[in-house]
């Protein structure tokens, strides 16, 4: 075995949501690093176009906010019009929202859920007929959703819609694994623990 291709990514396309900074970028060029083509999207067109720049030729910006279904069908539509096929598709893109329980609004609740949960699933299904070209038994098509930590254990901040989005995709992802492999389509979640991001940087800064 040639362990120097143990994780090769060539000839390989992928999608990275939230692809402009933090976690998604250096999803974006670990892929890179093994090869494949990735595009990365982000709601801000002038971020994702400059990581884009920064990470090289191989690395693509289809700017698009996914926290609506008709964002993730334009964002498909706009990957489509560039490939017929998606290897590894990543739900990174994420919000939270913090505040006291008595006044905890419905737009927080609203916001989180859009993006973490709802926006995974309606990309996913706008993307699966490219997802389903690019499967095949011997090497299975990836969704990769993008939970946390904070979706199994409580962290000490009042963040109500955060935990219960992030608990929701990692059920969701078994819900969608059990009809994706269907199709050759392996669906799994990554759950990460902390690390300094924007998300997390009001608590970070200001834990007291």
């Amino acid at each position: 075995m040639d362990i120097t291709k143990l994780f090769s990514l060539e000839g390989r396309v992928a999608l990275v949501t939230g692809g402009s900074k933090n976690l998604g970028r250096h999803i974006a060029e670990g892929f890179i690093a093994q090869g494949a083509k990735v595009y990365i999207s982000s709601r801000k067109a002038d971020a994702c176009a400059q990581t884009a720049e920064e990470l090289g030729p191989n690395c693509i910006a289809l700017p698009m906010d996914v926290s609506s279904v008709d964002g993730c069908k334009a964002l498909a539509a706009a990957f489509a019009e560039r490939e017929e096929k998606l290897d590894i598709l990543v739900n990174n893109a994420g919000a939270a929202w913090g505040g006291p329980f008595e006044d905890f609004p419905e737009v927080g609740w609203d916001k989180v859920m859009d993006l973490n949960v709802k926006g995974p699933f309606f990309l996913t299904q706008a993307l699966y007929p490219q997802l389903k070209a690019a499967a095949s038994q011997a090497q299975p098509a990836k969704v990769i959703n993008i939970g946390s930590i904070d979706g199994i254990r409580l962290n000490p901040w009042e963040t109500y819609s955060y935990h219960a989005s992030k608990a929701a995709i990692l059920y969701l992802t078994k819900r969608m694994a059990a009809r994706l492999i269907q199709d050759q389509i392996n669906v799994t979640a990554i759950a990460p623990g902390a690390f300094a991001s924007d998300m997390n940087r009001a608590a970070r800064d200001h834990g007291d």
